[in-house]
């Protein structure tokens, strides 16, 4: 059993964040979002047992959400208008595919980064750590700031072009 548990805990942690998207994405509101998500923790646990280790955790969380949002919206229908079954299918799937594949696409950007000269991995930390301004750094380093933005253009095609390289062969 506790080796159970803690197999139902790792998996439970890693897809945590993600489970909690997909189920904001089927109700927008925030507070209906966690109170299905903490319904949905519990089923999952329950239902653990159940689960087959051979396919991904994910997917199945998801379709014990998708039956939590589904049973939700009917205990809440003469409050609130809804998706009808249909369409709240198609968002699910969809989602559940958009929010899948953004782990993939984050640990290819990060590889990409990695590849980058020193002087251009600083350059993008400068600028999207918003450690300071363009202004203030292009003055720091007596660089046009019109030549800052046009270094990190060039940056961001060249990582775009690599991760999409990635994904393509990946």
């Amino acid at each position: 059993m506790e080796a159970q548990y803690e197999h139902f805990l790792k998996e439970f942690a890693r897809d945590r964040s993600k489970l909690f998207r997909y189920i904001l994405s089927l109700l927008p509101n925030h507070a209906d979002a966690e109170d299905v998500f903490q319904r949905c923790s519990l089923v999952l646990w329950q239902k653990f047992s159940e689960f087959d280790r051979e396919r991904s955790f994910f997917a199945w969380a998801c379709g014990v959400a998708f039956n939590e949002v589904r049973y939700f919206n009917r205990r809440n229908q003469q409050h609130r208008l809804m998706f009808d079954t249909d369409l709240m299918s198609e968002i699910s799937e969809a989602r559940q595919i958009q929010i899948e594949s953004t782990g993939e696409i984050l640990s290819h950007l990060s590889d990409c980064l990695k590849r980058l000269p020193q002087r251009d991995r600083t350059l993008i930390r400068m600028a999207y750590g918003k450690s300071q301004s363009i202004k203030s750094f292009a003055e720091s380093t007596s660089a046009a700031p019109q030549t800052i933005y046009n270094n990190l253009g060039r940056i961001r095609r060249l990582v775009q072009a690599c991760v999409q390289k990635k994904l393509a062969t990946g």
